[in-house]
C-alpha cells in the first residue's frame, strides 16, 4: 500500500477536521505515489554559554537551550479538493551535551556537570485531516491546545526565551549563602523557580482547531489521563497596530497535586519595529492548608502557616526589530519574568524567582537561520518557617547561540 492509500484509510473518518500542524516544512518535497508528498526539514543548534553562580563560573559548549537540534518529516495528500490529510514525525536529534543539564556543581565548581549526551527524543508524532470550511483535527503526540498561550510576541529574538525567562542554565542550582563561611549548592535550580506555566506542552491528544473567524481561532484538546484544554487566539491589525492575544486553560484531572492552569498574553507591534508583550498565569494546586482544594495530602506543609499560595507569574517583553542589514531583521529585546511560589517545600515560603534578559539576534531570512547573544540574570529568594529570609547568590548566563535551518 502506498503512502497515499495509507493516509486515506487511517484518517478517512476524520476527513473533515485536522489540527494546524505545529511544525513547518521549508525543504523541497519528495513525491510518493501519485499525490502524496513528503517534506524533510530541521535545524542544527549550537551554543556557547558562560555560567556564573556567584561562587564559580565555567564555559560550556552545548546544543540549544530554548530551541534544540531536530529533524522532521511531514507527509500530506489531497483527499479531495477541500480536504487534506497527512502526518508528521519530529525528533530531537542525539546531543553531545544538553544545554538543559549544565551545572556548576557547587562552590568552587569542582563538580561541574558536562558531557550530558542524549538519544533520539520524540517531539511530534501525529496524523491530521484538514478542511478550510470545517476546521482541523489531529490524533497523536503534539502540542496541547493551550500550549503557547503565555507566549504571544512580535519579537525577532525567538532563538532565546521570551516570557518563559530561561534560555540557558536551566539546571544551575542557586548557591545558599545564608552562612557565608559555609556556602552550599541548594536543591533549587533556575527552571524550578522561574516559569511561564505553559500548560502541559506536548502530549498524546485528540485536538480540534475550529476555522478562524475574523482573526479569532478557538481550539480544544483531550488527553487519555483526563486532562483537557481550551484556548483562544486572536490576531489582527487595529489602527495601524498589530495585535496578538492568546488565552488558555488546562484542567489537570490527571495530576495528583494540580487542579488547573490558566494563562494569557497580549502583544502589540508597530510598523516601525517597536513591540511590547505582557503575559501572566496562575496554577491552582490542591494542598492540606488552603481548606478549599483538598486533593493532595502529599504537598509539603506550610511551615509559616500562612497558606501555600498558588504559583503565579507575570512577564514583560519590550523590543525593536530593525532592518539594518540586507540578510534579515536585526532584533533586540529585553525580557523580565517574575514567578512566585513555584517551589512548595518546607522552609521555602513566599518564594520568588526572577529573570532579566538582554538579547540581540541577527536573522538570515533567506535561509531561515540566526545568530544571537544573550545575557540573563537570575535571582531567587524565600523565607524559613520562622519568617527569616534565606539568602541565595544570583546567577548570570552569557550565551552565544547559532541556529542553521534546512
Amino acid at each position: 500500500m502506498n503512502l497515499k492509500n495509507t493516509l486515506k484509510s487511517s484518517v478517512a473518518v476524520a476527513a473533515l477536521f485536522a489540527v494546524a500542524a505545529p511544525v513547518t516544512s521549508e525543504a523541497g518535497n519528495i513525491t510518493n505515489g501519485k499525490t502524496a508528498k513528503l517534506a524533510i526539514s530541521g535545524q542544527v543548534v549550537k551554543q556557547v554559554t558562560n555560567l556564573d553562580d556567584g561562587s564559580s563560573n565555567k564555559t560550556f559548549l552545548t546544543d540549544g537551550g530554548q530551541t534544540s537540534s531536530r529533524i522532521r518529516w511531514v507527509a500530506s495528500a489531497k483527499l479531495s479538493d477541500s480536504v487534506t490529510v497527512g502526518g508528521a514525525i519530529e525528533m530531537n536529534t542525539p546531543q553531545s551535551d544538553q544545554a538543559g543539564l549544565m551545572r556548576l556543581g557547587g562552590p568552587g565548581g569542582g563538580n561541574a556537570v558536562t558531557d550530558n549526551k542524549s538519544a533520539w527524543a520524540m517531539r511530534h508524532n501525529y496524523l491530521y485531516a484538514s478542511s478550510k470550511e470545517m476546521g482541523k483535527l489531529t490524533l497523536g503526540m503534539t502540542s496541547v491546545a493551550a500550549d503557547g498561550s503565555s507566549e504571544a510576541s512580535f519579537t525577532g529574538t525567538g532563538i532565546f526565551a521570551g516570557s518563559a525567562g530561561i534560555s540557558a542554565g536551566q539546571d544551575t542550582r542557586f548557591i545558599d549563602s545564608s552562612t557565608s563561611a559555609a556556602k552550599t549548592e541548594s536543591a533549587h535550580s533556575v527552571d524550578k523557580v522561574i516559569s511561564n506555566l505553559d500548560h502541559t506542552g506536548r502530549a498524546d491528544v485528540i485536538r480540534y482547531d475550529a476555522p478562524a473567524i475574523m482573526g479569532l481561532k478557538l481550539k480544544t484538546s483531550w488527553q487519555h489521563d483526563g486532562n483537557w484544554d481550551v484556548a483562544a487566539e486572536y490576531a489582527d491589525k487595529v489602527e495601524g497596530v498589530k495585535v496578538k492575544m492568546r488565552a488558555g486553560y488546562t484542567a489537570m484531572a490527571g495530576n495528583a497535586t494540580k487542579n488547573h492552569i490558566a494563562t494569557g498574553s497580549i502583544a502589540l507591534g508597530l510598523d516601525s519595529g517597536f513591540h511590547v508583550a505582557l503575559a501572566g498565569g496562575h496554577e491552582n494546586i490542591g494542598n492540606v492548608n488552603d481548606g478549599i482544594d483538598l486533593i493532595a495530602a502529599n504537598v509539603s506543609p506550610d511551615t509559616n502557616n500562612d497558606g501555600i499560595n498558588d504559583p503565579h507569574f507575570y512577564a514583560v517583553t519590550v523590543g525593536y526589530n530593525a532592518k539594518m542589514f540586507a540578510p534579515g531583521t536585526t532584533a533586540f529585546a529585553i525580557n523580565y519574568n517574575e514567578t512566585k511560589n513555584k517551589v512548595y517545600v518546607a522552609n521555602q515560603d513566599d518564594n520568588k524567582g526572577t529573570s532579566l534578559q538582554f538579547q540581540a539576534v541577527q536573522n538570515f531570512s533567506s535561509i531561515g537561520s540566526a545568530i544571537g547573544l544573550e545575557w540573563a540574570h537570575y535571582t531567587y529568594e524565600s523565607e524559613t518557617g520562622a519568617g527569616v529570609a534565606n539568602t541565595y547568590d544570583d546567577i548570570d548566563a552569557v550565551t552565544l547561540s547559532t541556529v542553521f535551518k534546512f
